[in-house]
């Protein structure tokens, strides 16, 4: 599914409403320095994780589902070495981008910003697109993305959906128009199409149905630019009244928010998105970084005789499994974090193995951790993010001993560092391919880090591609 370009002049963004101004944006919009650089450091992060994420299980029962193709424009299968059909190609990189949940976060709209955006512009990007470009259009579907979840507000998470699935389908859509230069037209099509498009449950949370929320993102999002493209015509206002806003908050909000704009300044700048140190559920990163921190004073989970874990309220919404039987779930189980943290003093890819959740020892303390809500109801989903989160324990020598998380780790208040990142890469990389040395890694992180150029991004993903157990 190739997409074509329909590049004219923008329509003027005085005569628009809400999408009319949308659209200009995505056509014309200029992201800042600190955004771009931002920018890379996100798409580093989630090509890791993708690229990781890519060898579970999960995401080779849906690559078997795949047609392998053997068209002129057909993209990389990172994994089989095959080549796939673009629409194809967006699903799984969307699926695999996500299901470690290791991706990056913006609680701004609750959401994984980077994953869907990332996965539809590396099956739609034209084989001569540039780091500059890429850049420009994460920036650009990334700014959509949230800033519409903040447009829509709090109710559309408490309503159930997942908004990385239901939001990333726009990013998606307008990262993709940007990338394969789109005019205003069909740029406002596109947006139209993709509203109509979007979904996400968070019943799914715990199951491959949600990191499959990213990829079907990714894929509608690339799709409803092509029909665009093609010419299927569609509503110039689904972001005006009794459109996708009324639909997707339950009548909370109608009508697109004056105090919500675009671009001044790209939220990927201020306040930025969240590097995620540990490969689980956003909503369990304090409670591990403050469990650890007790781990690192010699306390054991021996030593535990029961933990309580004060959150902010609406924070163990997506903990879904206080008694994790399988491995992704355990991304989703409160309980779980604590033990682990407590019994390993450290929390990585490797603890959410399906042998690290079946440990015995582990198990059986599952029922000793009690999660705990503040008083009080989140409005914003940086109202849950910005909540500092209390871990107690009660020892057998009948002491307890406390530990407080005030920023999440990985936040732009407390960044992941580059030799933090580098270390990630790898693991990652550890991952893809087994036995990968630092120094692969490094070389391959340092051209990730120079993208903002003119350099062809066909030749990271290609170093990428051909990493091997006996060259590296």
């Amino acid at each position: 599914m190739t997409v074509q370009s329909t590049a004219q002049r923008p329509e003027s963004p005085a005569t628009a409403g809400a999408t009319g101004r949308m659209a200009h944006f995505v056509v014309s919009a200029k992201p800042s320095g600190i955004a771009r650089t931002r920018a890379v450091s996100s798409i580093i992060d989630t090509m890791a994780v993708m690229l990781a994420g890519g060898t579970e299980p999960a995401v080779g029962r849906l690559a078997a589902t795949l047609q392998r193709s053997e068209n002129a424009d057909a993209v990389r299968d990172f994994w089989s070495g095959g080549m796939l059909r673009r629409d194809d190609a967006a699903r799984l990189y969307g699926m695999a981008s996500h299901v470690l949940d290791y991706d990056d976060v913006s609680m701004l709209a609750i959401c994984h910003p980077t994953a869907p955006v990332l996965a539809a512009c590396l099956a739609a990007m034209p084989h001569d697109t540039t780091g500059r470009d890429l850049i420009d259009a994460v920036c650009v579907g990334t700014e959509v993305l949230i800033r519409t979840g903040e447009a829509l507000g709090f109710r559309h998470y408490d309503l159930g959906f997942h908004a990385t699935g239901t939001l990333g389908t726009l990013g998606a859509a307008a990262a993709v128009a940007r990338l394969t230069g789109q005019d205003h037209a069909c740029t406002t099509a596109s947006l139209a199409i993709a509203a109509s498009m979007s979904s996400g449950l968070r019943r799914n949370f715990g199951t491959p149905v949600k990191s499959l929320h990213v990829g079907l993102a990714a894929e509608s999002g690339l799709r409803a630019v092509a029909l665009a493209a093609a010419g299927v015509e569609a509503s110039r206002e689904p972001f005006e009244t009794n459109g996708f806003l009324n639909a997707f908050s339950g009548g909370h909000t109608d009508t697109w928010p004056g105090d919500v704009t675009l671009g001044t300044p790209f939220v990927i700048e201020t306040p930025g998105f969240e590097l995620k140190r540990y490969p689980c559920c956003y909503m369990l990163h304090r409670m591990i970084h403050a469990s650890l921190s007790l781990q690192a004073q010699g306390i054991t989970l021996d030593d535990m005789v029961s933990a309580r874990v004060d959150m902010p309220a609406g924070g163990t919404r997506p903990l879904i499994h206080p008694r994790p039987t399988t491995a992704l779930e355990a991304l989703f189980s409160g309980p779980y974090a604590v033990v682990a943290s407590l019994a390993d003093g450290r929390v990585n890819l490797a603890s959410f193995t399906q042998a690290a959740v079946d440990r015995p020892a582990l198990r059986a303390r599952f029922g000793d951790v009690e999660l705990v809500e503040r008083q009080g109801r989140s409005q914003r989903g940086g109202d849950v993010g910005s909540a500092p989160v209390t871990v107690t324990l009660t020892l057998r020598d009948g002491s307890t001993a406390e530990a407080t998380c005030t920023t999440s780790p990985g936040s732009p208040e407390d960044p992941i560092l580059p030799d933090d990142h580098l270390d990630k890469w790898h693991d990652c990389l550890s991952r893809f391919r087994p036995g990968t040395s630092r120094s692969a890694a490094r070389a391959t992180f340092e051209a990730g880090l120079a993208l903002d150029s003119d350099m062809p991004v066909d030749a990271w993903l290609a170093d990428l591609a051909a990493l091997k157990r006996d060259d590296i």
